[in-house]
């Protein structure tokens, strides 16, 4: 029952996953995944399916400790057996197999990490017109997959450099599909660099989503033949060094995942959905790439932002601060 404006904002946010993104219709077969931190908002979203009439199954899984760890092989199967499956999850499902498997069946996947926040279905980035923005997201993954090159670089002191030769370029849209995920409001163009070629210097200004904001001292991670080799900076370094060192896999090192935030509505504010779509906000991440075109399996996956920065295609300014020129 929608008994305020705040509740019926959040009813609304959750039919547009639904309708919108998932293309839901009473012939679906959905799943719909929630753990025990995320029951806050499961409600909006089975109200929005019923709406629907579509056949759909919730399951409340075992969560994850971290984001990218594998989901129970029960689970997985279930994934399998539909036509698109809803992660309402405290940590992402993108980065696992099962959500890979699934949708080499031709199931659609829609990831919602972080979503055991009460205001989850309030944040800015769900007022995006998606259908708008879609060109220009996808004219970008297209820029990325043409280049051989990508530099990254900022007044902050960030200056990276690596091959994306050969490497497709992903467009996270919002929209449903089953060659790549969608994130709910979380939209991105991005890939993974090809292993061994990163090197320089990021500089993170702005946050690690679901780790820490950066209030104090900027995090400094020295990159070299494409992995950190060292992580410096003030207490939110040491946080980022010690998470990443508790994993005990040299892979988690690995800068695997470049790409760039185009919710023009998404503000800064910690979380993974906002932060890695702030307009113009690159993402390096560390750890996994399989998932996303690349080659490595690691224990987890972690993108630091870099705001006021600019990218480079093959020598070509392509994105400067939050101006894209393409």
């Amino acid at each position: 029952m929608i008994r305020n404006k705040e509740e019926k904002i959040k009813y609304l946010n959750a039919l547009k996953v639904v309708k919108t993104m998932g293309k839901v219709n009473k012939n679906s077969k959905v799943l719909l995944l929630s753990d025990a931190d995320t029951e806050i908002n499961k409600k909006y979203l089975i109200s929005a399916l019923r709406q629907t009439n579509a056949s759909f199954k919730h399951i409340q899984i075992k969560g994850t400790k971290t984001h990218g760890a594998e989901l129970d092989s029960k689970i997985a199967n279930e994934m399998r057996s539909v036509d698109l499956v809803i992660g309402l999850t405290t940590n992402n499902i993108t980065h696992t197999k099962a959500r890979k498997d699934a949708q080499a069946k031709g199931v659609h996947i829609i990831a919602l990490p972080e979503s055991h926040k009460s205001n989850f279905f309030l944040a800015n980035g769900w007022k995006c017109d998606f259908k708008k923005i879609r060109p220009k997201i996808e004219k970008l993954a297209k820029a990325l997959t043409k280049a051989n090159r990508a530099r990254v670089y900022s007044n902050d002191g960030t200056d990276v450099e690596m091959s994306i030769k050969d490497r497709n370029g992903r467009a996270i849209t919002g929209f449903s599909n089953s060659k790549d995920i969608s994130a709910g409001y979380c939209l991105e163009a991005s890939l993974a660099p090809v292993e061994g070629t990163a090197n320089g210097r990021i500089v993170v200004n702005t946050s690690v989503p679901g780790v820490c904001l950066i209030k104090k001292k900027n995090i400094e991670i020295t990159i070299k033949d494409g992995f950190a080799t060292k992580i410096a900076g003030g207490e939110e370094a040491k946080t980022f060094k010690n998470l990443l060192k508790k994993f005990n896999d040299s892979k988690v090192y690995n800068l695997g995942e470049l790409g760039v935030g185009m919710n023009p509505e998404c503000t800064i504010d910690g979380t993974m959905c906002s932060d890695e779509s702030v307009w113009g906000a690159i993402q390096l991440a560390l750890g996994t790439s399989f998932y996303i075109g690349g080659t490595i399996k690691s224990a987890a996956h972690y993108d630091t932002i870099v705001t006021n920065a600019n990218l480079e295609l093959d020598g070509k300014l392509i994105f400067r601060n939050k101006d894209l020129l393409i």
